[in-house]
């Protein structure tokens, strides 16, 4: 799958509580590009700043765990 229709995929799993404090408290293009960014990084494998390093947890363990369910089904 290419990793556009994973992103969304992943974002329609994301809550506004997980969102950085200070976040608007609704969807918005700022939060999309936030988590987009985010999820990219897992993607590729690519380390984030210590700042946003537990931001991108929630994507690297939803990676992982779509990749396990794909091994499983193959």
């Amino acid at each position: 799958m290419h990793p556009e229709e994973l992103f969304e995929l992943f974002y329609k799993n994301v809550r506004l509580d997980m969102n950085p404090v200070g976040f608007p408290k609704y969807y918005s293009e700022v939060m999309k590009r936030f988590w987009y960014e985010r999820f990219m990084n897992a993607y590729n494998n690519v380390r984030e700043e210590v700042g946003l390093m537990s931001w991108a947890e929630a994507p690297q363990m939803w990676l992982a765990g779509y990749r396990e369910k794909q091994n499983e089904d193959n």
